[in-house]
């Protein structure tokens, strides 16, 4: 019998498990290694910024103490550079006077040359740099770098001004020995300046022996004062006129005393000095000749001394014209004379013991009349018809001042 074919066969399941389509693994495959791109990617994304963020900190650190180092070098320019502008203006100012114009000495000469061989650096000196560079600004920004491209272009700003900073630091260290070498030999210079113009000074002095200890005096100090190195910021302009000033008035002084020293009616005069330097052991003497001396004038012998301990010892002695009327009229101008001369010689290094000590007590009168009377003078003119006699005993003390 056949089967009907309108009939279907009957279905048979299987059961093994289908396989997988090809497709379906290459997307497995695909979205691993995007997976394992974007770890990569991630993991080089990190690094980058942290070596960005590493730099950015790097440079600001760098800067930082880069900025510190150009401020003291600033600093340090800035002071020697004030130093050697006070110096050159103080000497320019010398340079100016008429007394260093017409000064013939060596040592002028080169001090005009060291003034006008610093005259750049003095000039640059003056205007001192005045630039601030970027580094001294606003050395970090505001600007968000918080992403590895925005670090590395910060850290590049940075790092440039830190290398403009070391460009001023040099700048301003070469600026500071230029101002600081410059000051050295001007300063020098100056110095060996006056001391040669105060070893001239001193020649006048020696030159002039007649001139009055008290323009001489003034002399000296400025003499001691030009040598003084404690003393260069007083040497100005007006100092080195006073110590011109100072040598006229001790060669016009030596002037004065040679026309008298050969004028007749000054004889008389000079025989009393003469005689009083005579008794003076060395101390320097001066005279001033009056109508009056101490309200004191004709028929009255009178006389003063003002006596000072400094330069050797001297002093000034006044006489009225009475002394000199009657020099020849007997011994009592002498003894006035002799008394004054007896006020000059209590500083004297033998003499102050015997006026300090017990015997007078550093009395004035007591002893220039017991100095006079130890000289041959027991006679009024000797003080003691003014201040009395004094005693044997300090007759014989003041006796051995000699």
């Amino acid at each position: 019998m056949t089967q009907d074919p309108t009939l279907a066969a009957p279905a048979v399941e299987s059961s093994s498990v289908p396989t997988p389509r090809p497709r379906t693994r290459r997307t497995i495959l695909t979205t691993l290694a995007v997976l394992l791109a974007v770890a990569v990617g991630g993991g080089g994304f990190w690094g980058w910024g942290a070596a960005a963020q590493d730099r950015y900190e790097t440079a600001t650190s760098a800067l930082t103490a880069q900025v510190g180092e150009e401020t003291d070098a600033r600093n340090a320019s800035d002071a020697r550079s004030r130093n050697l502008v006070r110096l050159a203006e103080r000497i320019r100012a010398v340079a100016a006077t008429p007394a260093f114009a017409a000064d013939a000495l060596p040592e002028a000469d080169a001090l005009r040359e060291i003034l006008a061989e610093l005259e750049p650096v003095i000039e640059a000196s003056g205007t001192a740099e005045a630039i601030r560079p970027p580094a001294n600004d606003e050395p970090v920004s505001d600007n968000d770098h918080s992403l590895p491209w925005q670090a590395m272009a910060e850290a590049e700003r940075i790092e440039g001004l830190t290398g403009q900073s070391q460009s001023a630091e040099d700048r301003l260290r070469a600026s500071a020995q230029a101002a600081t070498t410059g000051r050295d030999d001007l300063d020098a210079a100056e110095a060996a300046y006056f001391t040669a113009a105060a070893t001239r000074a001193e020649q006048t002095i020696v030159d002039n022996r007649l001139s009055n200890r008290s323009v001489q005096v003034p002399l000296i100090r400025l003499i001691e004062y030009a040598r003084d190195p404690a003393m260069s910021s007083a040497r100005d302009a007006v100092f080195l006129t006073s110590m011109t000033d100072a040598e006229a008035q001790v060669r016009s002084s030596e002037a004065i005393h040679q026309a008298e020293a050969h004028d007749p009616a000054w004889a008389v005069r000079r025989e009393i000095e003469a005689y009083a330097r005579s008794l003076s052991n060395g101390i320097a003497l001066e005279f001033i000749w009056a109508p009056e001396v101490s309200g004191l004038g004709a028929d009255w012998l009178s006389g003063t001394a003002e006596t000072y301990d400094s330069d050797g010892g001297w002093s000034i002695i006044s006489l009225n014209y009475t002394i000199e009327n009657v020099w020849y009229e007997g011994s009592d101008a002498h003894a006035v004379v002799a008394h004054e001369v007896g006020h000059t010689q209590v500083y004297r290094e033998n003499c102050w013991p015997l006026f300090s000590g017990s015997a007078f007590s550093q009395d004035q009168e007591a002893w220039a009349t017991a100095w006079s009377i130890s000289q041959g003078f027991d006679e009024p003119g000797s003080g003691i018809e003014a201040y009395g006699r004094p005693t044997n005993e300090q007759i014989a003390v003041a006796g051995t001042c000699r």
